[in-house]
């Protein structure tokens, strides 16, 4: 993670026009603070954490350059690290991390006062773009149904 960052730090240099092209230690922190988020469970092998460890790299790094020649150069750079590091390990296509896929627990009626019924908060790659848009139209349906006063319509 600190050689790909100190080459990016080093190759994308601000200028007036991207003077956000300041990369610190605190980039290092972000990406350090995503990827321990992940509990061991939903690390399967050595590629989902690589997947993973790109996503948190793209998420921290990549948001920051302006247009798609920037990017195109961050992932010769990726690529070229990777290839020297993990020779065998692809990248996927999707690759995405979030944590809000799990449902709630269902109540039995025999829990105590003190349970929580609230949808645990695991940090797991997304299956695919299709659970994902299900997922979040099953959660904009129920904001609609709870907020009655508005109607919340977002395109997926």
């Amino acid at each position: 993670t600190r050689q790909l960052w100190q080459e990016i730090k080093k190759k994308m240099l601000p200028t007036p026009a991207k003077f956000h092209y300041n990369f610190n230690l605190r980039d290092l922190s972000r990406i350090w603070q995503g990827m321990l988020t992940v509990t061991p469970e939903a690390m399967e092998d050595l590629s989902t954490f690589i997947n993973l460890w790109e996503h948190e790299i793209s998420r921290v790094l990549i948001d920051r350059f302006t247009n798609e020649e920037d990017k195109e150069r961050y992932i010769v750079i990726r690529d070229e690290f990777l290839e020297q590091s993990f020779p065998d390990i692809q990248i996927n296509e999707i690759n995405y991390f979030v944590d809000f896929l799990r449902d709630p627990p269902e109540a039995t009626g025999e829990e105590g006062d003190e349970e929580d019924f609230s949808a645990p908060k695991v940090y797991e790659p997304i299956p695919s773009f299709e659970f994902l848009s299900s997922k979040l139209a099953t959660y904009q349906d129920s904001y609609n149904e709870l907020i009655r006063g508005s109607k919340l319509d977002l395109v997926f």
